[in-house]
Order: structure tokens, then C-alpha cells, then sequence
């Protein structure tokens, strides 16, 4: 389609773009550079698929060193062209820029295409805030469930409030400009592209919600606004704030989430490009404002709910109550609840990826805190999760969090070669999936390969602020496993303050306190697992290790011995 309409002159809505000499709009040429207009060219020529960075600037700036920023500051302009329309020029976050509009040969009198709908073969799924869980089958952490608000695959920004899916009551978000007050004007298409970018990633990363596009946002570029009023205008639900900041050795960006419906700033937080980083790019900042910021709605939600101030007819909110109810006691106790919460958002909308994965993830949960009675039953969870999250993925294969749950799966199954390509294909979707990069790091501790789990969990600390806790918990074991034990306690520790909850941390705890001669400290550490999961035995520990190298299973047979010199009981897993 490239080489048939690059050379003709094409049509879409008001427009009619002459490759290489001028665009029209209305008949009239508007103002455009040569740039811009070739950017313009070659996405209208690719007749909606894909045009990756790389190859835009390969062929915009051929032989050239270009910085991306240059790339975007372009695409900024010809969106401020389009007006409203520039809706059609589609960031796909980490790979390019795709031409979504009605298209056609001027002249030829086809009717123009329909507006092209994303392709979510190629369009990242990233897994945002909290809705399921990592790490809690038999992995190095488990049990955390982390409620995470995952993505359905890179969607469009929508102008009006969609149609409600049945049982869900979406959420509408908008990203206002970022501030440049860096004080270095050269620093403001920076801050243009962070905004693009920060509200894209929220786009693709939250369940059943909408982003106000490009155009309808900078409108209010350098306004004064009343949050409340903006709300009623727009029907928004949540409001981003934020500015470009001076930072030691470079720049950093500060965000804002405002709760649109009561004017209250729910949080604030800051991210920065990993040190080391040849080249400041947005998508790194963009990423660990989102995740922070998809944490605080997490926790205003669960506030909600426990308040009762929620309405139990939306899916996602009958998922936070089963969330609770796993975190409020025993799981094993719990269960017959968080299943009657879980089939009856199911029931609302059965296919539901959202539904589907938490689904998966409480029976992985399940196995990954030892309420299994025994292996027979620990097996028997794990069957049960697997059409769960092969249905999730046959509906929505781009949506990243089926991917990570496979990989958990798969760990908690002992095929590790298997996990670790779920959670490479959850990165190939997102290069910044911090989780991606977690579960790559599990992999490699289970492999016996320890050393090369290190940069990818600095890495991941780095998009992901908020996920200490198992980042922590990898390091631990990634320490124990090269037998560093102090310094693994020391990691296990701060895994087990940023989260008290979670039986495999109190079992590594106990364990590496005994290790390090802390055995008063220790039979507490016990007694805190006992309490988390009642009829732990080393037996049933041992049903985690399935398949693992050689060097990771001496380590943790070493772990079982400082636990059983301790008091935990030897046991059986029948």
C-alpha cells in the first residue's frame, strides 16, 4: 500500500495531504514544514499499520544522528495542525506511530476507509496499576496479590464517554500539559512529549477507562482551571497534573492525581530516567509516574469499598472486595467468599479479561500461600487457572497481565524455560514492564543463573518505585542463592516491612534469621507464618521447587534446615 499511494495525493475528512508539497484543509494549505509533511506522508502511506521511531527517522532525517524528541516535537505539530483530528495520529507507546483516519486517493472516487481501530497484535498491553497479582505461586515471593487495574491493549484516546460495558462503570482521565519549570525553554517539547506519553500509557494500562485526547488536553495548556467545573464539563473522573523539574544531573517530572469529582489531590510523586542512561527519554519518566500514580487510585478504591461507598454492580469493584476478603484472613477460610465475588463478576460479563485474570490469579494465589491441603489439591488449583488465563488470552492476546500470570503459572507448574517465555512476551509488549523484568529475574535465580537476575531487577526498581516489596524478596533470594545470607536478610526484611501479609516472605525471614544466629527472632518469625498459614510444613515448601537447578535448590535446602533447626515441622505434603 506504501508504494501505491505514497505517490498520489490522498483525502481524509477535511484533508488533502499532496506528498511532499503541501497539505490542504478545507481546500486552503495550512502551514506545515517540509518535516513534518513528510511524517505526515509516509503514516497516511502505510494505510494504518504501524511506522516504527526508528524507521520515521531513518527516512525523515536518512544518515543522520536525530534525537527521538525531534521525532515527537513533529508529530506534536501536526497534530496542533489537525486540530481535533490529530486524534488519528496514534502513539503507540515504546514502538511508533500508527495513521488511524479515513483514508483515500483524492480524485479516484473510492470511499474513504473506515477510521482504522488499533491493532492489538502489534500494539502494547501494558500492565499499569494494581489489579491481579505477581509472585504468588511458588516463586521466590508469593502471595502478594496486588490489585492491579491491567490493560486491555493499546486503545485510542475517545472524545466522548463510551458505552458502558455490562458491569462496568468507566473511568474517564484526563493528563493536563506538564509545566516546563526547568527554566530551559529547549526543554518544553519535553514536556509536550511527556504528556503524550504519560496519558497513552494510562490509556493502555487501565481496565475499561478513557483518556482525553492530545487536542481536547492542550487546550488547557498554561490555563488556570477549577477541577471540579472541568469534571462536569468533560464527565472526568481523575485529573493529572504535573511539571518538569530541574534534577541532580538532569531532569525529573512531578505528577498530581486530583480526584476530579472532589476537587482532593489523592497523591503526589516523582520519577526520573535510570542513572546511566545515555539519552533522557520520556517513556522512562512516563512509566514510573503511572505506576505510582495507578497505586494511589488502588488504595482510594479499597478505601471506598471498605466504606461501602461503592456499588457492588461493577465488576471491578466485586474483584476489590475479593481482593479483601483474600488479604483478611487465612485464603483456605476465605476461599468460598472470594469465589462467590469472583463467579459473580464473571456472571455479569463472562467474558471479561479483566474478570478472567483475577479468576487465575486467586487459584495461583492460593497454591503460592500454602492453603493447598495437599499436593492433589495444590495440583487441582493449578488446572483450574489454566483455561481461565488461555480464554484471557484467546480474547485479548496483547493484554500483558495474561502473559505474567502465565509465567507465574508455569513457575508454579516447574516449567521455567515456559515462564520465562510468557513473561519475555509480556516485555516485548512492553519494554518497561517492570513485572516482565521481575519474572525474567525469578527465572533466572530457578535456572542457577543468580548474577544475571541483578540488572534486571535495578531496573525494574527504577520503572516501578512502588513494587519494593518483590523486588526485595527476588534480591533475598537472589543473595541466598550466591550465599550471601546477611546480606539477604537485610533484603528480606525490607521486603517484609513494605508487606506483612505474605507467608513466603515470613518463611525466607524466619529461615535467614536462624542462618544469621538470630534464633529468638527466629521462632517468631515462625510463629508469624503459623499464624499466615496454618499446617506449613517444610514438605509443602519443598512442592515449590519443582524443576529447579541444582544451585537454587541447595540453597533453599540449606533455607529448610535453618527453618526445621528453628521448630517448623518437617511434615508430609499428603
Amino acid at each position: 500500500m506504501i508504494a501505491t499511494m505514497a505517490q498520489c495525493e490522498l483525502a481524509f475528512g477535511r484533508f488533502r495531504l499532496q506528498p511532499g508539497r503541501q497539505l490542504l484543509v478545507d481546500g486552503k494549505p495550512v502551514a506545515l514544514g517540509a518535516k513534518p509533511l513528510n511524517i505526515l506522508g509516509i503514516l497516511a502511506a502505510a494505510g494504518g499499520d504501524l511506522v516504527t521511531k526508528d524507521e520515521l527517522i531513518e527516512r525523515v532525517w536518512p544518515g543522520m544522528v536525530v534525537e527521538e524528541n525531534a521525532l515527537q516535537a513533529h508529530i506534536s505539530a501536526i497534530r496542533k495542525v489537525m486540530g481535533e483530528d490529530g486524534r488519528w495520529i496514534a502513539t503507540v507507546p515504546g514502538h511508533g506511530y500508527r495513521f488511524e483516519g479515513p483514508l483515500h486517493r483524492a480524485g479516484d472516487g473510492a470511499a474513504p476507509s473506515e477510521p482504522r481501530a488499533p491493532d492489538k497484535s502489534s500494539a502494547p498491553a501494558i500492565r499499569a496499576v494494581p489489579h491481579v497479582s505477581r509472585r504468588f505461586s511458588g516463586t521466590l515471593i508469593a502471595g502478594a496479590l496486588v490489585l492491579f487495574v491491567v490493560a486491555a491493549g493499546l486503545a485510542s484516546w475517545r472524545w466522548s464517554r463510551p458505552s458502558t460495558t455490562q458491569g462496568i462503570l468507566p473511568e474517564r482521565y484526563l493528563v493536563l500539559p506538564f509545566v516546563n519549570r526547568t527554566g530551559d525553554p529547549h526543554n518544553d517539547d519535553f514536556a509536550d512529549a511527556l504528556t503524550d506519553t504519560v496519558a497513552a500509557r494510562i490509556a493502555a494500562q487501565t481496565w475499561d477507562s478513557e483518556v482525553v485526547g492530545h487536542n481536547k488536553a492542550f487546550n488547557y495548556k498554561g490555563q488556570e482551571i477549577n477541577e471540579m467545573k472541568l469534571a462536569e464539563q468533560l464527565n472526568l473522573t481523575y485529573i493529572v497534573e504535573g511539571s518538569l523539574l530541574p534534577g541532580d544531573g538532569g531532569i525529573e517530572a512531578s505528577a498530581t492525581i486530583v480526584d476530579a469529582q472532589t476537587g482532593t489531590q489523592m497523591a503526589s510523586f516523582s520519577a526520573r530516567p535510570p542513572k546511566g542512561e545515555n539519552k533522557v527519554e520520556p517513556q522512562w519518566i512516563a512509566a514510573g509516574l503511572v505506576n505510582q500514580a495507578q497505586w494511589a487510585i488502588t488504595r482510594a478504591r479499597r478505601r471506598q469499598v471498605v466504606a461501602g461507598k461503592i456499588d457492588d454492580g461493577d465488576i471491578r469493584n466485586l474483584l476489590v472486595r475479593a481482593k479483601i476478603a483474600m488479604d483478611g484472613q487465612s485464603l483456605d477460610k476465605a476461599w468460598p467468599a472470594v469465589v462467590s465475588l469472583i463467579d459473580k463478576a464473571l456472571k455479569l460479563d463472562p467474558h471479561n479479561v479483566h474478570a478472567l485474570c483475577v479468576a487465575a490469579a486467586a487459584r495461583i494465589q492460593y497454591v503460592g500461600v500454602f492453603a493447598y491441603r495437599d499436593e492433589a489439591e495444590r495440583t487441582a488449583k493449578l488446572n483450574e487457572a489454566e483455561p481461565l488465563l488461555e480464554n484471557a488470552v484467546r480474547i485479548e492476546p496483547t493484554r500483558i497481565m495474561s502473559h505474567l500470570l502465565l509465567g507465574d503459572l508455569r513457575i508454579a507448574q516447574g516449567r521455567h524455560d515456559a515462564a520465562r517465555a510468557e513473561y519475555q512476551r509480556a516485555l516485548d509488549l512492553d519494554p518497561l514492564s517492570a513485572d516482565g523484568l521481575e519474572g525474567l529475574a525469578v527465572a533466572d535465580i530457578f535456572s542457577g543463573n543468580p548474577e544475571a537476575a541483578q540488572p534486571k531487577l535495578d531496573r525494574a526498581r527504577v520503572i516501578n518505585p512502588e513494587d519494593v516489596y518483590l523486588i526485595d524478596g527476588d534480591l533475598a533470594f537472589m543473595r541466598l542463592t550466591l550465599g550471601q545470607d546477611a546480606d539477604a536478610l537485610v533484603a528480606i526484611h525490607e521486603a517484609a516491612t513494605a508487606n506483612s501479609t505474605d507467608p513466603w516472605t515470613w518463611m525466607a525471614l524466619a529461615g535467614l534469621l536462624q542462618l544469621n544466629n538470630h534464633p529468638d527472632e527466629a521462632r517468631a518469625a515462625l510463629t508469624t507464618l503459623r499464624r499466615l498459614s496454618p499446617g506449613i510444613t517444610i514438605a509443602k515448601l519443598r512442592l515449590a521447587d519443582a524443576n529447579t537447578a541444582p544451585l537454587y535448590r541447595q540453597s533453599m535446602e540449606r533455607l529448610y534446615a535453618a527453618l526445621k533447626e528453628a521448630g517448623l515441622e518437617e511434615g508430609s505434603a499428603r
